[in-house]
């Protein structure tokens, strides 16, 4: 083959890639009133690249407010992690935060449930987080709710079992009373509950007028570490820069090493504090940050897997031939595939259709699942292609050449209807390229 019909076809290959690589990704967007089968009205928010079992954080607003007031406290954040977002809307002008099993809290639980069913979710990783109201109603699911959610944090609450407005604003918060009497409300709350408490995270600015600093914050420090079983002596202190505060730390840690209580203090910070760049850090304490990112990225071949990892966004489309194509949505090595199987684990794809490389090299049937662990060849220069899986093939192993598939939820995924543009994209692109051969054989003749 000449240097200019080479060009030609590296011409032709490279535009391609740039194509599929350039499909610009669809975000998510926030489902209204979703029917889970109770009164309490509930918006969902299930990001693109959704973890294959991902956490779920209910989000709780403000007096005043609705569910769309909290929309956006988590939504980057969810986008980047892959976890679902839960926000209810008070039956009133506030939450009813009564800690009892009951009433809105009970409606949140069937929200919960529902998404763990319907998404998949993981019951193990469900968290609730709110301000003002929702910081009261937080603490009063983690009291009424504890075999429901891991851990709740809460930005300028009042301790459960203060709150004595029902649906409207009002709270009680006696000055003489104890940590064990606090935290006795929290154990009646959910009275045959005998496993794991929920870990908690408060926050408090010392100007707050509304939910008072004192003596709102030094109440839901007792009840919450008699409640948890810690104290002091097994306490550290550290500090948190926020967008426009410092907060003094304090983090409690369990007899095993682990921190189930940590309170935050920031001098002269207001009631309001859901603007003020606190919501990652929130997510840290979930621990909801340890996935890897969201969305495409990295080099993986052939669908995503670098050195034996699921790709980072789950899968995506590879093209194979000619040297194989690099396929998109990759991942960092040892990430599993958002939306698919584990790392290094088979997860399925669709089926397609085998195909030979153009140069005649390379060629093997086609894999049906994505992530089969078993040795077929690939297209020549070593990149796999063919089928990705959801989690994107292991490394080592190679799909069938000249295939194209989409991976669940990939960090290239494509809404229904764009996988057929995109394979109709590649037939034309290896049609060019044969054309070019077969004008060039005619020439030599």
């Amino acid at each position: 083959m000449s240097n200019r019909l080479r060009f030609s076809a590296s011409a032709i290959f490279s535009f391609g890639s740039v194509l599929l690589l350039a499909t610009p990704a669809f975000a998510a967007s926030w489902q209204n009133k979703v029917n889970y089968g109770g009164s309490t009205v509930m918006d969902l928010y299930v990001p693109t690249n959704v973890d294959a079992a991902p956490g779920i954080v209910v989000a709780l607003h403000y007096c005043g407010g609705n569910s769309s007031n909290a929309h956006s406290w988590l939504q980057s954040s969810a986008d980047q992690y892959g976890f679902i977002i839960i926000a209810p809307s008070a039956g009133g002008n506030c939450f009813d935060a009564t800690p009892a099993r009951s009433g809105e809290r009970d409606a949140i639980s069937k929200m919960v449930a529902y998404v763990v069913t319907q998404n998949h979710a993981d019951a193990t990783k469900v968290f609730a987080a709110g301000a003002s109201s929702g910081a009261c109603m937080t603490q009063a699911l983690l009291a009424a709710y504890p075999e429901v959610f891991a851990g709740g944090s809460v930005l300028a609450g009042v301790p459960a079992g203060a709150w004595t407005g029902g649906n409207a604003y009002g709270w009680t918060t006696p000055a003489d009373r104890t940590g064990a009497q606090w935290g006795d409300i929290v154990r009646k709350a959910s009275p045959n509950f005998t496993g794991t408490r929920p870990k908690v995270q408060l926050w408090h600015g010392t100007a707050d007028t509304t939910l008072n600093y004192m003596p709102n914050f030094p109440a839901e420090v007792a009840q919450w570490t008699n409640v948890l079983g810690v104290s002091d002596a097994s306490s550290s202190t550290s500090s948190f820069k926020g967008s426009q505060d410092t907060w003094a730390r304090t983090s409690y840690k369990n007899s095993a090493g682990d921190v189930v209580l940590e309170t935050n203090v920031a001098q002269g910070a207001p009631h309001d504090l859901s603007g003020r760049g606190l919501w990652p850090d929130v997510v840290r304490f979930f621990g909801l940050d340890k996935d890897s990112p969201a969305g495409g990225g990295g080099s993986g071949a052939g669908g995503g897997s670098s050195a034996g990892s699921g790709g980072a966004a789950g899968g995506g489309v590879s093209v194979a031939g000619a040297g194989g194509v690099v396929g998109s949505a990759g991942g960092p090595a040892g990430n599993a595939g958002r939306g698919g199987a584990p790392a290094g684990s088979a997860g399925s794809a669709p089926t397609s259709s085998a195909g030979s490389a153009p140069t005649g090299t390379g060629g093997g049937p086609s894999s049906a699942s994505g992530g089969n662990p078993s040795a077929t060849a690939g297209a020549p220069g070593g990149n796999n292609g063919g089928n990705s899986s959801g989690a994107g093939a292991p490394s080592g192993t190679a799909n069938g050449p000249g295939a194209v598939s989409t991976g669940e939820s990939g960090g290239c995924s494509i809404p229904s209807g764009g996988q057929h543009s995109r394979g109709a994209l590649v037939g034309l692109i290896v049609a060019g390229l044969g054309a070019l051969v077969r004008r060039r054989r005619r020439s030599a003749a």
